[in-house]
């Protein structure tokens, strides 16, 4: 009887640890941004993708366990031609994720290899009908139109590009010689560009200031013809007036003021007069005879 017991405790507890076992391997844990792929005797059945699952042990097998977060692939040069016939590198920045873990896994072997090789391809493509000017100034157009070209061919590798630029555009030593001596040219063209404009500008606005000087001077001369215009319109009103014997006691006056400041030098000793300012004094004394 002990024997017995013994016997079935052990069949119990060997149960146990089976099915112990076997939950343990029906129960799986996918961590997040993994994708695990079941197989089934050697033949693929479904995808686990992050959370709790279970599956049936001893059936069921985990086969490979795939990364989907974002990757990049390494930055390595590619070389290409332009259309101009100059020889450039350039390096690509693609970054990338898997959205389908099955293709990735059983469509091809060596998935970035894969994208290596028709990058190259596209690449040298696109850049062989761009003139190197184009490829220098419309890069984010560039990596547009080789994104564009790659996603065909990654989709049916259950990849998806997310992101492609254009890091670095070399060239040879010639062409780069070649680029500097036209960007001197260039330099030198704008100076003596700018150099005329500065001088150009200078001899307007010079010009200007003379335009502007001689404008001024002419409306004071006509300022200044209109007042002696204005004077000698009012002395031949008032000469119309009757105002002669006026202004010849002032014409007078101002002749023997004159005379008398002659008449104050130290070394003069004969003062010359003009006949004109004799007959007026003599008219002037007549006249003041005549009335006394």
């Amino acid at each position: 009887m002990e024997n017995q017991i013994s016997f079935s405790t052990i069949v119990l507890i060997f149960l146990a640890i089976f099915v112990l076992s076997a939950l343990k391997l029906s129960i799986k844990i996918v961590p997040q941004a993994q994708n695990w792929l079941i197989e089934s005797f050697g033949k693929y059945s479904r995808k686990l993708d992050a959370g709790l699952h279970l599956i049936i042990p001893f059936y069921e097998s985990i086969q490979h366990k795939v990364n989907v977060q974002e990757k990049q692939m390494p930055p390595d040069p590619i070389h290409a031609i332009t259309l101009d016939n100059v020889t450039i590198t350039i390096t690509l920045a693609l970054l990338y994720r898997i959205t389908d873990a099955a293709k990735y896994i059983y469509r091809i072997e060596n998935p970035e290899l894969a994208i290596k090789t028709v990058v190259n391809g596209i690449v040298r493509h696109v850049i062989g009908r761009t003139e190197l000017d184009g490829v220098q100034s419309n890069r984010r157009s560039l990596s547009t139109e080789i994104e564009v070209e790659l996603k065909a061919a990654s989709e049916e590798w259950g990849i998806m590009l997310t992101r492609i630029e254009i890091v670095e555009v070399d060239v040879d030593d010639a062409t780069k010689d070649a680029m500097q001596k036209q960007l001197n040219a260039e330099r030198m063209r704008r100076s003596h560009v700018t150099e005329a404009e500065g001088k150009k500008q200078a001899t307007q606005l010079n010009a200007d200031a003379e335009l502007y000087a001689a404008s001024k001077k002419a409306d004071a001369m006509r300022i200044l013809a209109d007042a002696e215009a204005y004077a000698v319109t009012a002395v031949s009103r008032a000469i119309a007036d009757g105002g002669v014997t006026a202004v010849d006691f002032e014409i007078k006056k101002i002749q023997a003021t004159a005379v008398g400041e002659l008449a104050k030098g130290s070394n003069a000793k004969i003062v010359l007069l003009p006949t004109d300012v004799l007959s007026g004094l003599s008219g002037t004394i007549g006249r003041l005879a005549g009335k006394l």
